[in-house]
């Protein structure tokens, strides 16, 4: 699959433009567009925060609201025109078939989940960042809430882009494998990233490394050669135990699938998708 497409939401949020300056890293490597997404909540169509207002007030209200949304709106395209003019990337309506870097911005209205997991279906990979640290669950925040969305609803790759990552070009790629049915759709959707790299390595527990090579001639079907490093847990979680052993590698790049246990037991006892989403400091991309 190539990577032509590139899926950014953003807010008012600054991390949503760090985001930006990675999808920029990455539409360059490939060739693609940037297709930056504001989704706003449509006020009128939450009729219950104006259940006891009269009419008159109610409209006042809603013209306010939305005025007050058309603003936030403008300001955040105002600072992806400046963004793009920086990064010397041409603004267009819309993404053609080209080698060019190029990007648009829209504002849509909707419930903005919704809005996003149907623009990500029809992207090759959404760019988002990880959630905020120091929370108990990944969807206390709502990009967390966000990002767990799109992931679980729209069957596409989301690249998770770490607090206080530096965009740059990654050369040193990890691949958490677990011969699940999701690790297995992560490594087939990140192959053009993969044949990019410098150095590919599988990372897999002791009791799967005797069938990991064939997984290595799959990936060398692809022309990419990749070695193997054995998952060392001891006493910790899977998560904390493949991050560890990324950073050993100083990997900045790690492919994994999503989810690959049951969503409400990783809520209820946790998980390595959940560790991972919250405690990432490289670069991570995630398949359900």
């Amino acid at each position: 699959m190539a990577i032509k497409s590139v899926l950014v939401p953003l807010n008012e949020g600054e991390r949503c433009f760090d985001v930006l300056q990675s999808a920029f890293v990455v539409a360059r490597r490939f060739g693609a567009h940037i297709t930056a997404v504001h989704a706003r909540q449509d006020t009128a169509s939450v009729p219950f925060v104006f259940s006891n207002l009269t009419g008159a007030l109610k409209e006042a209200v809603l013209q306010e609201t939305a005025q007050a949304s058309q603003r936030v709106a403008g300001k955040i395209g105002e600072r992806f025109v400046a963004a793009c003019e920086s990064a010397g990337v041409e603004i267009t309506e819309t993404g053609t078939f080209s080698d060019e870097v190029t990007a648009s911005f829209e504002v849509v209205e909707g419930r903005p989940v919704d809005v996003l997991i149907e623009r990500a279906r029809l992207s090759d990979v959404t760019a988002i960042a990880s959630p905020q640290l120091g929370v108990n669950t990944v969807r206390q925040t709502p990009v967390g809430e966000t990002l767990e969305s799109i992931m679980l609803g729209s069957g596409r790759p989301v690249l998770i882009v770490p607090q206080k990552w530096d965009a740059r070009h990654c050369e040193n790629a990890a691949i958490g494998w677990n011969e699940s049915v999701q690790s297995s759709r992560a490594l087939a959707m990140t192959i053009p990233w993969l044949r990019m790299m410098g150095n590919v390595t599988l990372v897999v527990s002791r009791e799967r490394s005797r069938r990991v090579a064939l997984v290595q001639d799959y990936l060398r079907t692809h022309g990419i050669e990749a070695g193997v490093k054995i998952l060392n847990r001891g006493e910790k979680s899977s998560g904390e135990a493949l991050l560890d052993r990324c950073r050993e590698m100083k990997a900045d790049f790690l492919v994994v699938g999503g989810y690959s246990r049951a969503r409400p037991r990783q809520l209820l006892f946790g998980g390595v998708t959940r560790h991972l989403m919250k405690n990432t400091d490289i670069v991570t991309v995630m398949v359900h």
